[in-house]
């Protein structure tokens, strides 16, 4: 849970204050699930209509990762994880700092840039159970042959539009708009309950 001091101190409270509480719930031989709010990063939008290989020489050589041109397909360089959304539009992942978008717009003017991490929340769903608890609200093929470690997409989880970010076999990342928190909190831990989950 959030500091209480956060307000005061400038650094955004969690949505999920007062409802996400650190346990073991739901059946007694779990836990098969761990849920847990990743805090701490930042998430930028990043899109180009054109020059999509001059926009991938730009970020390479400039923030040392590879956009990734392929769909669903994830790329990871230095402080950078960059998932793609569709043609010529990626999310990107990185560490948080200031100026961030105007670093990046500076690097490639021709881009669109939107720093997006106070209109997110991610959650962090890993554990043997976590795909069977994704597969009861995504309408995705979250099979670890069609949907393995480094991929992407953008879908549905219990009716709110996410994007999911498979990063290990059984570790993702489930990225929504910061209004959907609660619903999406009740959505995966009684989803996940059948199996028992863990807060972190």
């Amino acid at each position: 849970m959030d500091n209480p001091l956060g307000d005061k101190l400038g650094i955004p409270r969690s949505p999920l204050d007062g409802i996400l509480i650190k346990g073991v719930f739901g059946a007694a031989d779990g836990p098969g699930v761990t849920v847990s709010e990743q805090r701490g990063g930042a998430l930028l939008d990043l899109s180009v209509g054109t020059s999509v290989d001059e926009m991938r020489r730009i970020v390479a050589a400039r923030f040392s990762v590879a956009l990734p041109i392929q769909c669903g397909e994830t790329t990871t360089g230095d402080d950078h994880r960059a998932l793609w959304l569709g043609p010529g539009h990626w999310l990107i992942k990185t560490a948080p700092q200031p100026n961030l978008e105007h670093e990046w717009s500076e690097a490639a003017p021709d881009a669109a840039v939107n720093d997006v991490t106070h209109g997110r929340i991610v959650l962090r769903i890993t554990g043997p159970r976590a795909r069977d608890t994704l597969s009861k609200g995504c309408p995705l093929d979250l099979h670890p042959s069609v949907f393995p470690a480094n991929a992407c997409a953008q879908s549905l989880l219990g009716k709110i539009g996410v994007v999911v970010d498979c990063q290990n076999p059984d570790d993702f990342e489930i990225i929504a708009g910061r209004a959907y928190a609660r619903s999406l909190w009740a959505w995966i831990t009684g989803a996940a309950a059948e199996y028992g989950y863990k807060v972190e």
